[in-house]
This record gives structure tokens, C-alpha cells and sequence, in this order.
């Protein structure tokens, strides 16, 4: 469920505008002309620190990766990949431990086409950082279990 609400959250992200990517040329780029900022060159400049050619106008709007969408398609196909490990009868926490890894490493992965001004870790922003803590958490505590009871250890 964390999953698919995540997917959701990040739809809402879309419909206001917010949590955009950097420019891009592609078909598949998207326009927020009132995002939260604006996707014109000047905001994302301005907002982001982004380097835009001087020659393009301040009032240019741009085209943006749509990274709200991605995630929301990634964040939907870790869900139905938690929904069928849910009915294979693996033993207990492993499908929230393989989706809190997998959203970690999806979020990690998406940060570097997001426009973002909080590269705080070198050019890695505070979400990256947070993301290699929860892989890093998932990977302890998937090592850490005790066997299951009756099961041979190993």
C-alpha cells in the first residue's frame, strides 16, 4: 500500500506542477506554465540554479521530464510486484523489506533528472542520501533475521 500511495501522491505533484525534472527536448516533455515555480527559463534559473543558455528569454517557457509520472509508473509496477510476492507465501517482511529497497532505489535514480536545489552531498541531493540510508537499512535488517524456526540455518 505504501507503494501505490506513493504513485498517488506523486499524480497530485503532476497536477499542480511540482517536483518537475530538467529541460529536455523529448516528445514526452511536459510545460507547467503556473507549476510551483513555473517551468520558464528565468524561474528555473532562478529557482534551481539550472544552466540555461543565456540567449534563451527569461519569460521562454521550457519543456521538463515529467519525473512525477515516472515515479508514479515505477512507484505502480513495485506495488504489483509486492502484490505478487505477497502471494507466494515468502516468509514474513520480505515483501516490505523488497519494496522499501526498491522505492529507495527508484527515488535515488530519479533525483538526478529532477530540478532540484538541495544538492547538499556533492552533486547528490538530501533525497539520494536519504535513499542509500533505507537501502542500507534493508540490506542490515534482511541479514540480521533469524531463521525461521524448523528451517535449516544458512
Amino acid at each position: 500500500s505504501v507503494a501505490i500511495g506513493y504513485a498517488l501522491g506523486r499524480v497530485g505533484c503532476f497536477l499542480v506542477g511540482d517536483d518537475y525534472g530538467v529541460p529536455t527536448d523529448g516528445w514526452f516533455g511536459v510545460a507547467f506554465p503556473v507549476g510551483l515555480p513555473p517551468t520558464t527559463a528565468g524561474a528555473l534559473r532562478a529557482q534551481f540554479g539550472l544552466d540555461i543558455p543565456a540567449d534563451v528569454a527569461s519569460s521562454e517557457l521550457l519543456a521538463v521530464h515529467p519525473t512525477q509520472l515516472y515515479e508514479t509508473s515505477l512507484a505502480v509496477c513495485i506495488w504489483a510486484l509486492g502484490g505478487w510476492m505477497l502471494t507466494r507465501g515468502l516468509r514474513p517482511g520480505t515483501t516490505g523489506l523488497t519494496v522499501a529497497g526498491l522505492l529507495a532505489v527508484e527515488r535515488f535514480a530519479i533525483e538526478f533528472l529532477r530540478a532540484k536545489d538541495d544538492r547538499f552531498l556533492g552533486t547528490f541531493t538530501l533525497a539520494q542520501g536519504i535513499s542509500v540510508a533505507i537501502v542500507l537499512a534493508v540490506v542490515l535488517v534482511s541479514l540480521r533475521r533469524p531463521p525461521l524456526s524448523g528451517a535449516p540455518p544458512g
